[in-house]
């Protein structure tokens, strides 16, 4: 094994792979599986097994391994870490519900109901009480970030437990290995894999995977060749089985079909990691890196609402109400990143938060116990 540099520099093609995630999610919601042609079938293949958020969820838990284990020797890691998740993820979010809620109080003359589940990140948790706001803002693809969110507050407490990259790798075994173990027991008659497919422990596997996708970073080992020598086999297999109809809510589909998409996903994030191939070189180009770097969330959480009102516009064309929305998504999502996003994104919340000397004894309880710290 080869030790390599703790942290890497920044890579423009991960940025791609967050626009690809994106890009994926807003086809899913476009299309409805139909098998009318062929093209409209390759088009619609998402159907029940949507691919941009495991895609998503691998990619975070690559990005948000690395920060965690660089932060490892910093003052107040945890409370800097939940902040910095905190200003890049609270703002448009609970801009995004407050618009949701005076949308629907103006239009229904009543506040949306059940709205304490956005409030604490609880969406995946309470599917149908999530799904029966009564708001007139689509609130349906919110699920992913609860997921991730509460990702953010376990994984730091756990990996910095580990000493050394092998027990992180452990960690992440253990964290796939749960996570299918729990997709088998939802499988049982009295539980319903849809209310429970969407919840943290049925998604933490993708994003252990991408952990690992991480710590390949740091020393490299026999799974980066199996990686990127899989990449091609896999996609093969899940294309053709996507094409007779992968369902994640199926038993043999949540069982296997979604570890198979997580495979494929991190192969893809793993090729993407390599300057030379032609993945890195294609979503590390000018126009994916500068578009999943600003552009990527803000698309993300308005493009159901933009859907909503470019297809039901009194236009003829359907290509041309689909061009307008997407020319208003890339927008409505600079605008925000711009004027709303950015100063908060750009506040120095653990800039100097380098390994420092031991303060004095008689300081360390005032400055080691913030009111955030953990």
């Amino acid at each position: 094994m080869v030790q390599t540099s703790t942290r890497p520099k920044h890579l423009p093609a991960l940025d791609g792979v967050r626009l690809l995630a994106v890009g994926l999610v807003i086809l899913h919601h476009l299309t409805s599986g139909s098998h009318s042609s062929v093209i409209l079938h390759l088009i619609g293949l998402q159907r029940g097994n949507g691919l941009g958020p495991p895609l998503f969820f691998v990619l975070s838990g690559a990005l948000l391994t690395t920060v965690i284990i660089d932060s490892r020797d910093s003052a107040n890691r945890y409370r800097n870490f939940l902040l910095r998740r905190v200003l890049r993820i609270f703002p448009l979010y609970f801009a995004y519900l407050a618009a949701a809620i005076i949308a629907t109080w103006v239009t229904t003359g009543s506040p949306p109901q059940n709205f304490w589940v956005f409030a604490f990140f609880l969406q995946n948790v309470f599917p149908n009480t999530a799904s029966s706001t009564g708001s007139v803002i689509n609130t349906y693809h919110l699920w992913t970030i609860a997921v991730q969110d509460q990702f953010y507050v376990i994984w730091p407490l756990l990996l910095w437990k580990c000493k050394n990259d092998r027990q992180m790798r452990y960690l992440c075994y253990a964290g796939i290995a749960f996570s299918i173990v729990f997709q088998i027991i939802i499988l049982h008659p009295s539980i319903t894999p849809e209310l429970m497919g969407r919840s943290l422990p049925a998604r933490a596997g993708t994003m252990c995977l991408g952990a690992l996708i991480a710590l390949e970073r740091r020393e490299k080992t026999i799974l980066t060749p199996l990686m990127l020598k899989s990449l091609l086999p896999l996609g093969f297999v899940v294309a053709i089985w996507m094409w007779h109809g992968l369902d994640f809510f199926s038993p043999f589909g949540s069982v296997v079909g979604m570890q198979l998409v997580g495979l494929i996903c991190a192969a893809f994030i793993a090729t993407a990691l390599q300057p030379s191939s032609w993945v890195a070189r294609t979503l590390g180009s000018k126009f994916f890196a500068l578009g999943g770097k600003k552009y990527a969330f803000g698309i993300y959480m308005f493009h159901p609402s933009l859907l909503n009102i470019c297809i039901n516009l009194s236009l003829p064309s359907k290509a041309l109400r689909l061009a307008i929305f997407f020319v208003s998504a890339v927008v409505v999502s600079g605008l925000s990143y711009r004027y709303y996003e950015s100063p908060f994104l750009h506040m120095p919340i653990g800039r100097n938060n380098s390994p420092q000397p031991a303060a004095p004894p008689r300081l360390i309880g005032a400055i080691g116990n913030p009111s955030l710290s953990s």
